[in-house]
């Protein structure tokens, strides 16, 4: 844990530059899919198209889907209603507040999630992950933004999710999550975490 808590408040500033965006877009239901990577040759960057939102007493969730050759994946993604700021009005990071588990965590929703599992792993070179856990996958997540997250406002907001944190080396990504896009989008941070990150997600 200590080892997470040293994130470079460089970088963490750097991915919490939250803009705040206005607008409208057309109903996310009826939008079109697209591919979840923009280069095959080259997938640091997973995309998926934010769905069919649903409000729970204490979280929100939605379906989470693109395109993998022409095939359905996704997964569903439950996020908290109340995500505290990482990031302090004087731009000290605040671990405290910052990091949580489960504040976002990831819920198979059938073969489209098996086959986002097996997508993953055939972009990052990761062999056998071919079903998604039935469990919930429960990163730590860390907040980078300013200010608490309001899914009601159109924000793009920025984490760092670790996966497997209690392992010496957790694996790392980058997220983002686009209100207004109706977007999610995994950046890799180094492409060492590539299979901790996929077999977090499979069985």
């Amino acid at each position: 844990m200590k080892q997470i808590t040293m994130i470079g408040v460089a970088v963490l500033l750097a991915a919490c530059s939250n803009t705040s965006k206005t607008g409208s877009e057309s109903n996310s239901n009826t939008a079109r899919l697209t591919s979840i990577t923009h280069g095959a040759q080259n997938p640091a960057y997973i995309t998926l198209r934010l769905l069919d939102r649903t409000d729970g007493e204490t979280t929100i969730s939605y379906a989470a889907k693109g395109l993998f050759n022409e095939d359905t994946v996704g997964f569903l993604i439950e996020v908290d209603k109340n995500i505290p700021a990482g990031i302090g009005a004087d731009g000290q990071l605040d671990e405290k507040a910052g990091f949580k588990t489960g504040s976002i965590q990831f819920v198979r929703s059938g073969a489209e999630s098996d086959r986002f599992v097996a997508a993953l792993g055939e972009l990052w070179n990761v062999n056998d992950a071919v079903r998604m856990k039935t469990k919930p996958v429960q990163p730590l997540v860390f907040s980078s933004n300013r200010s608490a997250v309001d899914l009601d406002k159109s924000f793009t907001y920025s984490f760092k999710l670790f996966f497997d944190a209690d392992m010496p080396v957790p694996g790392e990504v980058f997220f983002t999550l686009d209100t207004y896009k109706k977007t999610i989008e995994f950046q890799e941070k180094d492409a060492e975490y590539r299979s901790q990150i996929v077999h977090s997600f499979s069985e």
